[in-house]
């Protein structure tokens, strides 16, 4: 074999071997979600005035279908969010009233957190709408972790103008998120995501801790706690309906 040829075969291997940017992210953001899941978890929403936790319950279906309840604190019990598609709706148990949230509101926050309704109905829209490619790598303990940065595609229906995550691959396969940058059109950073506490829940490798920390408001965070998590839950889609909205807080 002739060096060049040697050399070639090296290239060729080496490229084979690098993971892509867009399956990297596709996994990351499958990671807490998988094809569907079940899981028990806490919001905690913290500012330089008050600080309010509610426990949630959530389910996911193939990720155009999600059912999110209010369990705790009694004030908020049984206001459910139900995603069906791209359309959402609320039940509000106080007042009896089923809302429609439109266009409009798709930006404002959820639930007074830093999360917004389109975080939860375009859960796909980083891996879709977006072109990716790797800015660096590092070698870690056990993991090699990515940073990744995700332009919008030419009038994609986006809110950021860029993001940039980091995503740790693990020496047996699992992906895991690890932090997210959300910049503006303007390239302003918007907000911070920090996933950490990676451990093993529904027989996977999941980070079970989110803090969001927006850029402009300074002592003020939003912390996700996953306490139960389990995945390939048998749910089929009329479980998502519109019937259960306003039961699946009894």
């Amino acid at each position: 074999m002739t060096l060049a040829a040697a050399l070639f075969l090296t290239v060729a291997s080496a490229r084979a071997e690098a993971p892509d940017a867009r399956d990297l992210i596709d996994r990351a953001n499958r990671a807490l979600r998988g094809e569907s899941s079940h899981c028990k978890l806490s919001m905690t929403i913290e500012t330089p005035d008050w600080r309010r936790t509610l426990e949630l319950e959530d389910w996911n279906k193939a990720r155009d279908r999600a059912l999110i309840v209010i369990r705790k604190p009694a004030k908020e019990r049984g206001e459910t969010t139900l995603r069906r598609d791209q359309e959402m709706w609320l039940w509000m148990p106080k007042v009896e009233r089923v809302v429609k949230v439109p266009p409009t509101m798709m930006h404002s926050a959820w639930e007074g957190s830093d999360f917004t309704y389109e975080d939860i109905v375009k859960a796909d829209s980083i891996v879709k709408d977006y072109t990716h490619k790797v800015l660096s790598q590092a070698k870690e303990p056990g993991r090699t972790v990515y940073k990744i940065e995700a332009t919008p595609k030419p009038d994609a229906p986006v809110v950021w103008g860029k993001v940039v995550s980091e995503v740790a691959l693990y020496e047996d396969g699992a992906v895991v998120p690890v932090r997210e940058e959300d910049y503006s059109e303007r390239g302003e950073l918007i907000r911070t995501i920090q996933l950490s506490q990676v451990k093993k829940m529904g027989g996977r490798l999941v980070p079970t801790r989110l803090e969001c920390d927006p850029a402009s408001k300074k002592a003020q965070r939003t912390v996700l706690v996953y306490h139960e998590l389990d995945f390939d839950v048998p749910l089929k889609d009329s479980f998502f309906n519109y019937q259960r909205l306003q039961k699946a807080g009894d």
